[in-house]
């Protein structure tokens, strides 16, 4: 029988209580008294280190990711469009003529672009709220997935997240200022926004609501700014649309999207997307409860009474119910995870109220959440990893690696051409560097004479009929055929094989000259 107060369960409470109470205080006084700009910097390079550390090493045994090699690509030359619209392209030649194309600077671009996203929507808070709410609104926002663990890729999705936070940043500064660069500067995102994707479309019908809305309407239209907001969007977004009138790719590709089905299965799809938009939020939410709202501060928080306040609500709920109500009249593929860029108001929505209480306390028990979460997933990475292995070829990451390398030592030399199953060759290219795509079939007139010229490797996946009906009248002609199961192992963690075939046919050799 123990005494009472002596219970091994009890002291070892007692401590793990006076521990989390020294670690709030540290963490209280670390808010406190530093300076403003160096906390904001230390968290977001924490941000930056974590979460590489996790996708370098959850991504481990994968190879780079389609969406990546694909933009890759695009960035071997400028263009004004591509599938997408261009944003992304853009970026990866800006951050590729500096850094090699190696999986880890892909990772560090993907992370960068989450942590600039951040920063922008700091500098966004702080406009809106005092110091601690806006620190509090920082780590509820690193708390949503769509910031870190589902931003595996740098892609039309991730791309809007920096870009629609700057928006909203100068439309509010020219909305409350009237400012004529905010409000141009506030049109050129925007634009920049929907050269990320046309998911930015939503953005824009938000930003022409919140214009009609409030207090401060009428002054806000009698002023320069809506004009100069025009002029930067148009200025920003005509080359894309020059482009778009020669070369509708990336309008077409957005068209393939719409997805006509029954009423039911679109009411169905629209819940899903309302369903996963909240469980996205939910520990921002979570930290709203923390706080006790009054009936009054959740009432001022429905329907604020300020202006900005009240532009904020517009500006963050328009863009995500509007999506809900277009889907019921033109269904189309939506997701939850095209809600990517639309968070970074969520923080001033929740937590401007003055009616609420939020002080360094608070900020510092949020941020300590925000790192204890972050680190388990961060420990958790190598199981990760050996779970993605095991569960099989990722269709986003299949075996582009190996595929390469065999194919190399196949052809005894570097690979300039290659063609086959979409599945292998849209990842090929980062581990080929210098080869290129055949645009036509192998066995065309302009095929044969290509791959004369510089030789071919034809990829198939054993599975695809097609594909090897090729590869085979190709070997019938002096090509050499090679068919192996790549596998992927990772700390003890085996995945299943993937049958391929490689075809190589060799370059056409050269006649030697002759002397008349």
């Amino acid at each position: 029988m123990s005494i009472a107060g002596h219970d091994p369960t009890d002291r070892a409470r007692s401590r793990i209580a006076a521990f989390a109470d020294r670690l709030n205080r540290a963490a209280e006084r670390f808010i406190t008294d530093t300076s403003e700009g160096a906390v904001v910097l230390t968290v977001l390079a924490a941000f930056v280190v974590l979460w590489m550390i996790f996708w370098t090493v959850s991504t481990a045994p994968l190879d780079i990711h389609i969406d990546n090699d694909e933009a890759l690509g695009w960035a071997e030359h400028f263009a004004f469009g591509y599938k997408h619209p261009p944003m992304t392209g853009w970026l990866f030649i800006l951050w590729f003529s500096v850094f090699p194309r190696e999986q880890w600077a892909v990772d560090l671009l993907n992370v960068m672009n989450s942590a600039v996203a951040l920063g922008v929507t700091w500098r966004l808070l702080r406009d809106h709220l005092d110091r601690y709410r806006a620190l509090l609104g920082l780590f509820a926002l690193m708390l949503i997935p769509l910031y870190d663990a589902k931003a595996e890729v740098l892609n039309a999705n991730t791309v809007m997240i920096p870009f629609w936070a700057a928006t909203l940043l100068f439309y509010l500064r020219a909305r409350r200022g009237l400012g004529v660069l905010d409000a141009f500067l506030a049109g050129a995102f925007a634009s920049f926004t929907l050269l990320g994707k046309y998911w930015a479309v939503f953005l824009l019908a938000g930003m022409a609501a919140a214009s009609l809305v409030g207090p401060g309407t009428k002054r806000f239209w009698r002023s320069p700014a809506p004009y100069a907001m025009a002029a930067g969007a148009f200025i920003a977004i005509a080359p894309h649309v020059w482009w778009t009138l020669s070369n509708a790719a990336s309008l077409q590709f957005a068209q393939s999207v719409i997805n006509y089905t029954p009423f039911a299965e679109t009411l169905k799809n629209s819940a899903f997307y309302v369903g996963g938009m909240i469980a996205y939020v939910v520990v921002p939410l979570i930290f709203l409860a923390a706080l006790r709202p009054s009936r009054a501060a959740l009432a001022d928080i429905v329907w604020p009474a300020d202006d900005d306040r009240q532009q904020a609500l517009v500006l963050l709920l328009v863009p995500l119910i509007l999506p809900v109500l277009v889907n019921l009249v033109i269904p189309y593929r939506l997701t939850p995870d095209w809600t990517f860029p639309n968070w970074a108001l969520l923080p001033v929505v929740l937590y401007a109220s003055p009616r609420l209480a939020i002080d360094a306390r608070a900020a510092a028990r949020a941020g300590l959440v925000a790192l204890a979460m972050t680190l388990a997933v961060v420990f958790a990475s190598p199981v990760i990893a050996g779970v993605r292995v095991a569960y099989g070829p990722d269709q986003y990451r299949p075996h582009f690696r190996q595929a390469a390398e065999l194919a190399n030592r196949l052809s005894g030399k570097p690979v300039q051409l290659y063609w086959g199953n979409e599945s292998i060759t849209a990842g090929t290219p980062v581990y080929l560097p210098g080869a290129r795509r055949l645009p036509v079939g192998p066995l065309s007139d302009e095929g044969r004479a290509a791959t004369r010229l510089r030789g071919l490797v034809v990829f198939c996946l054993l599975t695809d009929t097609g594909c090897r009906k090729v590869a085979d009248a190709l070997e019938q002609n002096g090509a050499r055929t090679a068919t192996v199961a790549l596998t992927r192992s990772f700390l003890g963690f085996t995945g299943p094989p993937l049958d391929v075939q490689i075809t190589v046919v060799p370059q056409a050799e050269t006649p030697a000259r002759t002397t008349p």
